[in-house]
């Protein structure tokens, strides 16, 4: 059943004045006019929540018409799920009725005939009448509100959120909003901010700045990225960059500003740091003394220096940077720069191309104006090259310089030798005669010579041997310097040595007063690595000094010991008359007598240069140390020889020597040559070939001798030692090879050196075979059983 209201049920607005004689009166027609015309909806509900009014708004807003809701339950107008909730609520609210005004803070919705729900504001005003109390309520829709709210709640948590400081600014200079991103930058709060004047953050001297963009701000203008220093509430100043944009009204006027500010504080630190590191790599190519560039990826030339822009830069039109390598080689070709040296413009673009493709080594260049250039290029990990040019001009003048001077020096030292040699000759052939005749006199049976003048003879042969002496050991020291004198190094037994320079010295000492005593070798002293003769020479040398420079009834002992792993040191100690301190410094250089020069006491001051050089030549070194008036002592160090175990090996040789077809009596005997300079060498060549009855040895002790005798013996097999004295084992078997009658007979090489390239060196010269020292005897014999007979084996 439809219900609407009469005259006396229609609610009036509560500001109406009451009717008097007189006042006008709305008739029905102008009264739901007036209600239709209201910009919200009207809905008027009774005691039991049926609709009794509804204006057009409310038709339109919730798309039922008057008709359909009229006599209708309230909860038509709500979603489903808030209907049974508010039939309690409608009644409670009709018991105990009171005005509600909009905007209570209810979350309200209302349902539309289609379902659709939407959020909407009620007030309520209750109206007593005759029939009971009316509900009126006006509607209104807020989804548009609704929806602008949750834009701004999602701007302004995007805002809040945000890492730069985002600042609203009125247009009178003050702080009008200020986010998180602000209290983070610059450490004031909200509260502390709003309401103060722009210029708070502005470092002093920069206040000005301040209003001068809000003047352009007020004319509209747009300011992006202006980078610019403030300051925090710590009083620290940082680097920002401010975005600042004019906010309009709905006018179109500007109300306010917006302004971005960005901490851009370790970007300026790291842009800083970047152009240190960026100046200082500048500075150090420009301060490379050759041509320094770097080429990218693409061959584009990406840095340089001055000199690098001097050399090649300036035959380059326009600028250098960014042009490819090919542009700059083809413009330096045109310009000259290089001098080709009859090489074909094209070959040396083509040679310097492929050089840049594949660098490798270095290469080597000269200019037109006769400069020298060295080119080095290395590859970058990103595919680039890294390209130096470093003039050497001086450094091949030098070079050229030292060519010419070391061969002025080669042939200066040739004439010494020749000189000297040439002396010695002419010196020792009248020596000879005086030497000769004096002995002659000293032994004249026929006309005896006084007293007087044997002792005056004996002057003569004493100074004569002093001659002699210094003109060998000129000598000696000539071919030491000249790069003559090879050693014969091989494995030498150390106290053989000592007890053999023991027995030269003895008789000198006797005559000097002097005792000459060897102190107990150390238990498992190794053999040395040495020349065994040269060794011996440098002892002897320490000896005799020990005995002219000690004291009658002196002493001078030779002892042995091992400072260090490896190395054994030989030392002769004195009690003599010591060496001056200031002559300590020059005691190993030629002609030095330790301040001796002008006294009783004779000597050339050769002999421990010498001793030095030839320490050197065997791997060693020497050294001394002296207290005048108490003494002195002399080492020499040289290094142990590591010896393989050979008991075995020496039982397998022993049986392979018995069993050996050269070791029975009868049959052919054949002849070896061993060449060998060392003593010790040649007797156990002796021994060991004394086992073979069938073998005859002849020995020769230089290679000269051994060539004639290869010549005149013809000998069916030659054991050659390697590092002779004078000609070597190598020159030897160069010239054996050069005679008919020579160049068949089998030469095996003997020497200390067993790198693999000797052995090659030897396989290249001609050598039968390449033995090394200390010689394995099943080695050697299984070799002279393969040449000498053949069949045997």
């Amino acid at each position: 059943m439809t219900h609407e209201l009469s005259s006396s049920e229609r609610p009036s607005p509560p500001d109406q004045a009451p009717r008097g004689p007189g006042a006008p009166q709305l008739d029905d027609g102008t009264f739901r006019l007036l209600i239709d015309a209201a910009p919200d909806a009207m809905v008027v509900v009774d005691e039991q929540g049926r609709i009794a009014f509804v204006n057009v708004q409310a038709e339109r807003m919730f798309g039922y018409a008057r008709g359909e809701l009229v006599g209708q339950a309230i909860e038509i107008l709500l979603p489903e799920r808030f209907r049974r909730a508010h039939v309690g609520n409608r009644s409670a609210f009709i018991a105990s009725p009171k005005a509600r005004p909009m905007g209570s803070g209810l979350e309200l919705f209302g349902r539309r005939r289609d379902g659709g729900e939407f959020p909407v504001e009620i007030s309520l005003s209750p109206l007593a009448t005759e029939r009971g109390t009316l509900v009126s309520s006006a509607i209104r829709d807020i989804s548009e509100r609704k929806r602008v709210e949750l834009a701004m709640q999602r701007l302004a948590a995007i805002v809040d959120s945000s890492e730069d400081a985002v600042i609203g600014e009125a247009l009178d200079g003050r702080i009008a909003s200020w986010n998180r991103g602000a209290e983070r930058i610059f450490g004031y709060s909200a509260d502390e901010m709003i309401g103060k004047p722009l210029t708070a953050l502005a470092p002093p001297g920069r206040e000005d700045e301040v209003l001068r963009m809000l003047d352009r701000l007020k004319r509209g203008e747009h300011i992006e990225h202006f980078e610019t220093v403030r300051r925090r509430k710590d009083g620290r100043d940082i680097d920002v960059s401010i975005t600042l944009s004019p906010i309009y009204g709905a006018q179109g006027k500007i109300v306010g500003t917006s302004k971005v500010a960005r901490d851009i504080s370790e970007r300026k630190r790291l842009e800083a740091e970047a152009k240190r590191t960026g100046d200082l790599l500048r500075s150090a190519v420009e301060s490379i003394q050759g041509a320094f560039a770097v080429f990218d990826a693409q061959d584009r030339l990406a840095l340089c220096n001055s000199a690098y822009r001097h050399w090649l830069g300036a035959r380059v039109s326009g600028p250098v940077i960014g042009r490819s390598y090919g542009e700059i080689l083809d413009e330096s070709l045109a310009a000259g720069l290089f001098a080709l040296g009859g090489e074909a413009p094209d070959a040396f673009r083509a040679r310097m191309l492929a050089y840049h493709a594949e660098p490798s080594g270095t290469l080597d260049l000269c200019t037109s104006d006769g400069r020298s250039l060295r080119a080095t290029e290395r590859r970058t990990a990103e595919g680039g090259t890294v390209s130096t040019l470093w003039d050497m001009t001086g450094d091949v003048q030098r070079e050229e310089e030292l060519r010419k001077a070391r061969a002025l020096a080669e042939a200066a030292s040739s004439a010494k030798s020749e000189f000297l040699a040439s002396m010695s000759h002419e010196l020792r052939t009248p020596l000879n005669a005086i030497l000769g005749f004096a002995q002659l006199l000293q032994r004249d049976r026929k006309t005896p010579l006084t007293d007087r003048q044997k002792e005056r003879i004996e002057h003569v042969l004493k100074g004569g041997e002093h001659l002699l002496k210094l003109i060998d050991d000129i000598l000696d020291l000539s071919r030491i310097e000249a790069g003559r004198v090879t050693v014969s190094i091989e494995p030498v037994n150390v106290p053989e040595v000592l007890a053999e320079v023991k027995t030269t010295l003895d008789p000198m000492a006797q005559r000097a007063g002097i005792e000459i005593a060897l102190a107990p070798v150390p238990t498992e002293l190794p053999k040395i690595t040495a020349d065994r003769t040269r060794f011996a020479q440098i002892l002897m040398n320490y000896g005799s000094n020990a005995i002219k420079y000690g004291r009658r009834g002196g002493r001078a002992t030779i002892a042995v010991s091992m400072p260090e792993d490896g190395v054994v040191r030989i030392c002769v100690v004195d009690n003599g008359i010591g060496i001056p301190r200031e002559q300590h410094a020059k005691i190993f250089q030629p002609f030095q007598r330790a301040g001796q020069e002008t006294g009783p006491i004779e000597g050339t001051g050769i002999g421990l240069a010498i001793t030095k050089r030839l320490a050197e030549l065997m791997g060693g070194g020497v050294g001394f140390s002296s207290v005048p008036g108490e003494g002195s002592q002399f080492w020499i160090e040289l290094p142990a020889h590591e010896e393989p175990p050979v008991v075995a090996a020496a039982v397998q040789a022993d049986a392979r020597l018995e069993a050996s077809p050269l070791a029975g009596p009868g049959g052919v005997r054949h002849s070896v040559l061993y060449v060998e300079d060392n003593p010790s060498n040649i007797a156990f060549m002796e021994e060991l070939i004394s086992e073979f009855e069938r073998v005859h040895l002849i020995t020769a002790p230089n290679a000269e001798i051994g060539i004639e005798l290869v010549r005149s013996r013809r000998p069916e097999v030659v054991i050659m030692d390697i590092n002779l004295p004078g000609m070597s084992g190598y020159e030897a078997m160069r010239r054996l090879e050069e005679w008919p009658e020579t160049r068949d007979i089998p030469v095996i090489a003997l020497s200390a050196a067993a790198m693999p390239r000797d052995t090659r060196r030897a396989e290249q010269a001609g050598f039968y075979r390449y033995l090394t020292k200390p010689v394995r005897v099943d080695e050697l014999t299984a070799v002279l059983e393969e040449l000498l007979v053949p069949g045997a084996r």
